[in-house]
Parts: C-alpha cells; structure tokens; sequence
C-alpha cells in the first residue's frame, strides 16, 4: 500500500510541478494552451465565408442579340459570378483583367444567335485565372451550367417549333439525367475541407515545439526531479490531455458550430482518437525535447517543418500523389495518419471500426514514443545527477 501511496505523491508533485513550470513560462503558456484556441479561430474567421461568390468579370457580347442578353443575365444572376465590365472589344476585356479587375472574361462571337437558331453549334470562350484555384474553379462552373442551360432552352424551342409532343421534350433534351449530391461538404467550401486538417496539424506543431520551450528552460534553471522516469513522462502526458481536452472541448463545441464546419461523428470514437493522439504526439515532444540545447531552436523546427507535414498529411497535396516512399516516410508522424481518421469520424460520421488502419497505427506509434521518452527522461536524469 506504501508503495502505492508513493507513486500517487510522486505523481500528484510531478503534475503540480509540471503546471508551476508552464504557467512561469509565457512563450510555452502561449502555445501550450492558447496557441490551439487562437490559431483556430484565425484559420477558422479567415476560411469561415466557406465558398467565393460574385467574382467579377467581363463580357464581350459581339452578337448583342436577345439570346446573347439572355446568357449574360444567366452569368450575372448566378451567385458564383458579377458582370462587373461589358465591352464590346475583347482587347479592352484582356486589359482590365492584366489590371487585375476582372478574373475571367465571357466572349460571346458574332453570328451568336443566327448560329443556335440555324441548328448548328455557337462557340463560346471562357478565359479565366488559372492562379487562383477557387476562382476558377468558379467561374467555370457558372458559366459552363449558364451555356447548358441556354443550348437546353434552345434545344426544347426546337423541338417546339416541328411539332413534338411536349411530354417527351425532357427525355429528348435531357438524354442522361444528372443528379449531383454532395456528401459531407454540401456547401463545396474550403473551410469544411481544410479546417479539420489543420486542427489535427496544430496540435502536434504547439505540442512539439511548446514542450522543447519547456525543456530548454528547465536546463537554464538547472532544475532537477528526482522522480521516476515512468511517474514524470505519465504525468507530463496527464497534463497535456487535460489541457488539450479543454481547448478541444471549446473548439469542436462552440467554435466549429458557428462556423457551420462539419461535426457529425461520434462523440466518444472522437474523443477517444484524440486522447491517443494527444498520447502519442505528447511522447514524441517529450522524447525529442532534449535535442533542443536552446530555447530558439524549436522555433526554428516550427517554421521549417509545417510545411512538409502538411503535405505528408494530405491537407494542401493529395496524399495518393504523394510518391509513395515520402508518404511511407510521413507514416512516422502522427498527424499523417490522425488526419484521415479525424476526417472520416468527425466530417464523414465513421466508427471507430471503419479506422482501424489509422488508430492502430497512432497506437503503435505511441507506445514507441512513450517508451522513447522514458528512455531520453532517464538519460536526462542520469547526466543532471552526474553533474
């Protein structure tokens, strides 16, 4: 029983020393515990619009013709796309997109409506501003379902006009019925899709980077605990998944919900993928804390790093275009494989048996790590000792 009583007092005086130690230092206070919070709500205020709307254009109507009006009306009550320029030269039109004024140009030729009325096929160009993905991505979309939907109209007047009986039109006009659903990002935005990465990226960047703050500190003051290596590294890991489990709570329950940012999962298969990450990624820091000789290196880690774990993780490259020994390479990393299963049980609503692949992998990762950083704390300890 004594020996049990002891390593609850070595436990509890870890943990109090633990939280003396962070709350005295303001840069590991910082990314520890509002590094999280603050990141999150920045990404989440600066992607929180979720989709891009009324992106300005111009039109070149060299037909000026009622079917040619009747396009760019299609093109300016859309909600992806605004006429913000109608000229009659497209020499004009280029000018003011080089300007940077307009990002796409509609160019609608003469002969336009003579054309569709004489049955044969109109020509219409859409250049766009292949730098900007979402832009163009928009653009496209709404100019190409506003020229369908004209050459449909066109299509049915047709069909009109010789006599066919109007029940049967939609099977002629519409020969394939297309039907697009959506799944866990009903709204196409970028923020449904790049949020939850991100979250999962953070965590592991502020714990890292906080917890060599942490260590460095501690070797300026020459601080030593005589505890077991097992007791300091488990209560370390306690009072990173206390810390983490409030900011997570306030993020997934309160930022994201107003947000509108996807949350369907399970509560506790969620909770229960974080806690193992938090475990993992927690042993990692610790276990590669004691690299850190200096209190601006692991500063210098967070702005070289954040970048390849990002794309190792699949958040700014698709990771099956990865080549495959920089992805293998990545498996390393717990955010690599946290990323896609936070993904499919928070946004897709996934159980916990349909991520088996990833939690195995965070688990096994976490026992290696956690005996890593047993292992460096009992190094740590031995040369303070010696010294």
């Amino acid at each position: 029983m004594s020996v049990i009583s002891s390593i609850f007092r070595d436990l509890k005086y870890a943990i109090i020393d633990e939280l003396k130690s962070l709350f005295s230092d303001s840069g590991a206070l910082l990314l520890l515990v509002f590094a999280t919070m603050i990141y999150t709500t920045i990404y989440s205020i600066a992607y929180g619009s979720e989709v891009v709307r009324d992106v300005p254009i111009a039109v070149v109507d060299n037909d000026n013709t009622a079917m040619s009006r009747e396009l760019i009306k299609g093109v300016e009550d859309g909600p992806d796309t605004r006429v913000a320029y109608e000229t009659e030269s497209l020499k004009r039109a280029k000018q003011l997109f080089y300007e940077g004024k307009i990002f796409g140009i509609l160019h609608i030729p003469n002969n336009y409506e003579r054309t569709l009325l004489a049955g044969e096929q109109a020509n219409v160009s859409i250049m766009i501003d292949g730098t900007h993905l979402m832009l163009y991505s928009h653009i496209m979309q709404q100019g190409v379902a506003d020229i369908l939907t004209t050459g449909a109209e066109v299509e049915v007047s047709r069909f009109l006009k010789d006599g066919t009986n109007a029940a049967t039109i939609p099977s002629l006009v519409e020969a394939i019925s297309y039907n697009a659903n959506v799944l866990y990002n009903p709204n196409m935005g970028y923020g449904s899709f790049v949020m939850p990465s991100i979250l999962i990226v953070i965590i592991q960047q502020t714990l890292i980077i906080g917890l060599a703050l942490m260590a460095a500190r501690r070797r300026e003051r020459g601080a030593i605990i005589t505890i077991n290596p097992i007791i300091l590294v488990l209560s370390k890991i306690l009072v990173y998944i206390m810390i983490y489990g409030i900011n997570l709570t306030i993020i997934l329950g309160i930022i994201w919900p107003i947000f509108d940012f996807p949350n369907i999962g399970n509560i506790e298969d969620i909770a229960l993928l974080l806690l193992i990450y938090i475990v993992c990624v927690t042993s990692l820091g610790l276990a590669l804390s004691p690299l850190f000789k200096r209190r601006e290196s692991p500063l210098m880690l967070l702005l070289w790093s954040s970048v390849p774990v990002l794309l190792v993780a699949g958040v700014s490259y698709p990771y099956e275009a990865i080549p495959d020994w920089i992805y293998a390479l990545g498996c390393i990393l717990p955010s690599s494989s946290a990323v896609n299963a936070f993904i499919e049980l928070n946004s897709m609503g996934a159980h916990l048996s349909e991520v088996h692949t990833e939690l195995t992998t965070l688990a096994i990762l976490a026992i290696v790590y956690l005996l890593c950083a047993i292992i460096a704390e009992y190094i740590v300890g031995k040369c303070k000792n010696m010294v």
